[in-house]
């Protein structure tokens, strides 16, 4: 008989308030210590991250977009008017 991951309980919850993470695959909130993810099934092994994926995507895209105007700035400082 498969053994299915309910997630926690109540008085985990009660006990543990606050102490959520997100899935890494699916962005789903988990249970921080929670060994799958109920919702997509990812084994997490206490690999979850703080941060929900979509934020660091965005993070991220938006360093690459200031990387890049700033490297266009010094490119035609350097190289000045055509």
């Amino acid at each position: 008989m498969p053994v299915t991951d309910e997630g926690p309980s109540q008085d985990d919850l009660e006990r543990f308030s606050g102490e959520t993470a997100f899935c890494p695959r699916c962005g789903e909130e988990v249970w921080d210590q929670a060994g799958t993810c109920p919702a997509c099934g990812e084994l997490l092994g206490g690999e979850t991250s703080a941060r929900h994926p979509i934020e660091g995507g965005l993070r991220r895209r938006w360093l690459v977009l200031v990387a890049v105007i700033v490297l266009m700035a010094f490119v035609l400082a350097i190289l000045g008017p055509w």
